[in-house]
């Protein structure tokens, strides 16, 4: 007995780095250094991922309001009779009185601010036509490039706004440090107390650690997942009133049997 059929969906990157991070902080063969490497790396993919996907998202403004048109909520009326002029298009209407034009303008405003000469130019003639994922490979933003223009679009408290900027300027401070990194010489003054001649030997001699081994500690590593776990949320809630990021969306498919 064979079935064929199609199966199709969105895979979002960024759940699965999540699950692969997640799942890291308990794999103890890793140890302490190579565990913390390995879960700053997976953090920094996961949140460059959901950041590449929110400004997907809100760049696509047909698609979100489609998705409206297909399944209006119950207030459907009293928000875009509330929110938009009447006699504009349906669709003009929609993106307004959702605030999902807003969210377009200020992001591309903030993205704008974040080119100059020829970039500028192209990343203006782009935006009428493409989609992000075009404009990025193209302009090629920084994640802190965009997560900055993303705050500015979304975020409503400012104090919110500059902590997880403060994070984010980290994190990925920390991954380039990790991904062009360099070997250093380190010294360091170690006093052991309380040892008998005896039991002196190498091992009570703690190992030298460079500048980013002290960074990439499982410890930290587990403190800095946490933190950008909750920066996606809020970004989740803000742009998208998704309570759920890090759940794969639904695959829908067909089979016949024969």
């Amino acid at each position: 007995m064979s079935y064929s059929g199609n199966l199709s969906g969105d895979i979002y990157s960024h759940c699965w780095f999540y699950e692969s991070a997640r799942r890291s902080f308990n794999y103890e063969d890793y140890g302490d250094t190579c565990g913390g490497i390995t879960a700053i790396a997976l953090t920094a993919f996961m949140v460059e991922s959901y950041l590449n996907l929110s400004c997907k998202l809100i760049f696509d403004l047909q698609s979100r309001v489609t998705e409206i048109l297909d399944d209006p909520p119950s207030d459907f009326y009293d928000v875009i009779d509330g929110k938009s002029l009447k006699g504009m298009d349906i669709n003009d209407r929609v993106a307004v009185a959702f605030g999902y034009q807003e969210q377009l303008d200020k992001l591309t405003s903030a993205l704008e601010k974040k080119v100059f000469g020829r970039k500028k130019v192209d990343f203006i003639q782009l935006c009428a036509k493409a989609s992000f994922y075009e404009i990025d490979d193209k302009i090629r933003f920084s994640p802190k490039a965009k997560f900055f223009s993303l705050s500015e679009a979304l975020y409503e408290d400012e104090t919110t706004k500059a902590e997880h900027r403060e994070l984010i300027e980290k994190l990925f401070n920390l991954r380039n440090t990790l991904a062009h990194g360099r070997s250093e010489f380190v010294t360091n003054a170690i006093l052991i107390t309380n040892v008998d001649d005896s039991c002196f030997a190498s091992n009570t001699v703690p190992p030298l650690k460079a500048s980013w081994q002290v960074e990439c500690s499982l410890e930290n590593a587990k403190k800095v997942f946490d933190d950008s776990c909750e920066i996606i949320q809020l970004l989740s809630l803000s742009a998208f009133k998704h309570e759920h990021p890090f759940r794969m969306p639904t695959q829908i498919g067909a089979f016949t049997r024969g």
